[in-house]
């Protein structure tokens, strides 16, 4: 994943769509930069298309949530070439996808979303997700900036972490927190964080869909929070051990849907639904219609450790499922708040975020001169200078992290070291 999100490593057409993305973002924002050179003519489809997607025209839930207007990676449109984009240029231009959106309110979202997410990282995974479509990638990037402000307030779930929850009496995302219905435990081979799930401690009238929802979002977050370069995405194993109709809520299983389709695209590795009961193939019937194909391609179905072990060492499978982990299901112990004492240090954070905004100020400096520049040469160098900016954002929030994040159980632990 790294490569693919690495704009050092984009083919040219590819890094001409990430300059036109960063301009209409930049005219929405009020930065001054003049992207009639991100906007000519792209000559041949560079966004190349693999057989198996191009094959594949069905509708993911999350555009048909959409009504089709964000579009799809599967969608018939995805064979179009992106020169298509290029004539659409206008100087000081807003897309018209972030019209409706308040430009500040969006722009401190995004640079506060990151965490340990380089700018261009996060950027390219929207563009990914829609398949190197200028105006759909924008079109995404929009609705999930909407429902990061206007809806689900992200930043308040991770930062007031699970603490929160107790301080505000939330009883349904407390219950499910000490039930660890989902929680990070080990890594796969390929370092990505495992999510595990466990549906058997799942029922509805445990929480409202509100609480379920805002605990979906601070673990899919806190999973977030141990990708390190070139780890981008998360692997999930739903444990269907103990699994019954009672279990079965199709509220939820569409929020996650929608989550990863729609708000956190290219962030899932795999997904495994282990020891699917006799019961489960009707369900899965229903469910597998609301995947992206893309989605759909990374979910296998395993039944024993030594399915789970071709992709994740023993030691990190837990012991209840065959494997050596020893991480205790049974006992969860909610943090006290103890560990929290830098997020009182206001001099210190103040310190720190200053240093973030004149980072943040030298990115968009040496974007801005990316996207004007007249020679490969040029283009190049800025694009060396503001991914060593990128890095540099991702070491500064490695330090402000404890003064506006309440630690987790995986910080306290040691296990999480943003």
């Amino acid at each position: 994943m790294q490569d693919e999100n690495d704009p050092k490593k984009l083919s040219g057409g590819h890094e001409q769509i990430l300059k036109q993305v960063w301009t209409y973002l930049f005219h929405f924002w009020g930065i001054p930069v003049n992207g009639e050179r991100a906007f000519r003519k792209i000559e041949s489809h560079e966004a190349d298309t693999s057989v198996e997607e191009k094959g594949k025209k069905k509708k993911s839930l999350f555009d048909k949530i959409s009504g089709g207007y964000l579009g799809s990676e599967s969608s018939e449109e995805q064979e179009t070439p992106v020169e298509t984009e290029e004539s659409k240029y206008v100087l000081n231009s807003v897309h018209d996808t972030l019209k409706d959106l308040e430009p500040q309110a969006t722009q401190d979202e995004f640079w506060e979303m990151l965490r340990v997410e380089t700018p261009d990282t996060s950027i390219l995974k929207f563009i990914r997700a829609r398949k190197w479509k200028v105006d759909k990638a924008m079109s995404m990037i929009a609705h999930s900036m909407r429902w990061r402000v206007e809806e689900s307030k992200v930043d308040d779930i991770i930062c007031g972490g699970e603490r929160a929850a107790y301080e505000k009496g939330e009883t349904g995302v407390i219950k499910n927190l000490e039930l660890q219905k989902a929680i990070i435990c080990g890594f796969d081979k390929q370092r990505r964080p495992i999510i595990l799930a466990r549906p058997k401690v799942h029922y509805s009238s445990d929480q409202t869909e509100e609480e379920i929802q805002k605990y979906c979002v601070l673990v899919i977050e806190q999973a977030k929070l141990f990708f390190k370069k070139p780890v981008e995405t998360s692997t999930i194993l739903f444990d269907l051990t103990g699994f019954s109709l009672s279990n079965m809520d199709y509220t939820p299983v569409k929020f996650l849907i929608t989550c990863f389709e729609a708000h956190y695209p290219e962030s899932l590795g795999h997904m495994f639904i282990h020891k699917a009961p006799w019961i489960f193939p009707p369900i899965w019937n229903i469910i597998k219609n609301w995947l992206d194909p893309v989605v759909a391609s990374k979910i296998m179905f395993t039944k024993n450790a030594k399915d789970l072990n071709q992709f994740i060492d023993m030691d990190q499978i837990p012991e209840y499922l065959g494997g050596s982990n020893k991480h205790d299901m049974d006992h969860y112990v909610a943090p006290d708040g103890c560990q929290d004492v830098k997020l009182n240090d206001q001099e210190s954070m103040t310190k720190i975020k200053s240093e973030r905004s004149q980072l943040i100020k030298e990115f968009i400096d040496a974007t801005v001169k990316w996207i004007e520049s007249s020679s490969e040469a040029d283009s190049e160098a800025y694009l060396n200078e503001k991914t060593k900016i990128g890095d540099k954002l991702v070491q500064n929030y490695s330090e402000l992290d404890p003064y506006v994040r309440s630690r987790s159980v995986y910080d306290i632990s040691g296990m999480l070291k943003v």
